[in-house]
């Protein structure tokens, strides 16, 4: 899926996947030696992540129900935790996004699926982020 700043009107992840079991949660970047630009992961039903035993630094944007940033962590580095308790989805990253794509607190930031993104996302959180009045 393609991740967008719609506040900035920049793309934030253009291969973003999405973890949405304990499993995929568990596991994130940590069996990765480095990411390429574009990548991200999504994880739902999240308020915390940690980087121990991974081998780079991190972007990471915290999230709340309707993918509004909460926080915005540049370069997170390994063996480190960070949590915000009113996160409702945590978007790992590669470090420079967050300046790439100027995203700040406050942003909106969008989905927009791929074909592919189908098989993904069932049940989608985002149905439930777009069933939420403004």
């Amino acid at each position: 899926m393609i991740l967008i700043n719609a506040t900035r009107n920049s793309v934030v992840s253009d291969r973003c996947r999405f973890a949405n079991s304990v499993l995929k949660r568990m596991i994130g970047f940590l069996n990765r030696k480095i990411l390429a630009q574009g990548e991200g992961l999504l994880l739902d039903r999240c308020y915390g992540i940690h980087t121990i035993g991974m081998r780079f630094p991190i972007d990471v944007l915290f999230l709340d129900k309707e993918l509004r940033v909460i926080r915005v962590v540049s370069a997170l580095p390994p063996f480190r935790t960070c949590v915000v308790k009113k996160a409702v989805y945590v978007l790992e990253l590669p470090v420079g996004v967050i300046q790439s794509s100027r995203t700040e607190p406050g942003d909106q930031i969008q989905v927009r699926a791929t074909s592919s993104d189908a098989q993904q996302l069932s049940p989608s959180p985002f149905e439930r982020v777009q069933s939420h009045p403004h």
